[in-house]
């Protein structure tokens, strides 16, 4: 575990070593706090709680997507190919360049929460429990963020253009987390889907809603089986890019 920690330090100093990765998070957690806070000013329809955690929580999906970018800039590099051959183990390895995209992209929340509390002129000091639930939701948000983020980085050890594919995740992700719905409550059909990702329920203890113990069992069977893919995935997807050389710089 300490390695597993020290590896994904290092990866987290190589990720913001690159501008375009800085931007990503910076851009997309402020756009969405600013058009919220317009929102919120023109017909009140949102509350400010909404307002910087849905500028977080897409800051910080927007941001944990880059890990498809992170494997396409390593393959870039020729270092694709050492990560997969380290002697610590190839999953071990990209699992360090993924938690490192997710890792940076908590920074999004409390830049959410600063830019409100900037643009509003009201800053309030939280109560303890408050403050407990926002970092529990935080954590469980990284969690989630990042047993999804090694599930799509398997599939995209396939690809050289992944890249291409990183803004595809961020609208599914954001309308099964429950954030798009939180007035009109979401369709029927889309609530099983939602429970399907270790995102919804993060969000709800950030928003400071209720969370049952059932619902925090099936959370946890989610991030789980979420890992669990991940793990097979990603030895497959090895296997495969092993064999048809896309390991290399292409």
């Amino acid at each position: 575990m300490r390695r597993q920690i020290r590896m994904t330090a290092f990866h987290v100093r190589q990720f913001v070593s690159v501008p375009y990765f800085i931007q990503v998070m910076v851009v997309a957690t402020l756009t969405t706090t600013l058009v919220q806070y317009l929102a919120f000013n023109a017909w009140h329809g949102v509350t400010p709680t909404v307002v910087w955690v849905r500028g977080g929580v897409i800051g910080l999906w927007s941001t944990a997507t880059c890990a498809a970018g992170i494997i396409g800039f390593e393959r870039y590099k020729g270092t694709l190919v050492h990560l997969v051959l380290a002697p610590v183990g190839a999953l071990r390895s990209l699992a360090a360049v993924v938690s490192a995209a997710a890792s940076f992209g908590v920074l999004a929340l409390p830049l959410s929460w600063a830019t409100w509390s900037l643009l509003s002129w009201s800053v309030h000091a939280p109560s303890w429990r408050r403050l407990a639930g926002v970092t529990a939701g935080t954590l469980m948000l990284w969690l989630g963020a990042v047993a999804l983020s090694l599930a799509v980085a398997a599939l995209f050890v396939l690809t050289p253009n992944a890249i291409s594919y990183e803004g595809l995740l961020l609208v599914p992700v954001f309308l099964l987390s429950g954030l798009t719905f939180l007035g009109s409550g979401a369709p029927g059909w889309l609530q099983p889907l939602s429970r399907l990702l270790p995102v919804g329920l993060p969000v709800q203890v950030l928003l400071g809603g209720p969370v049952s113990v059932s619902a925090l069992a099936g959370w946890t069977c989610s991030t789980l089986a979420w890992a669990a893919l991940a793990g097979l995935l990603g030895r497959a997807a090895l296997v495969r890019a092993t064999r048809t050389g896309t390991l290399e710089v292409v």
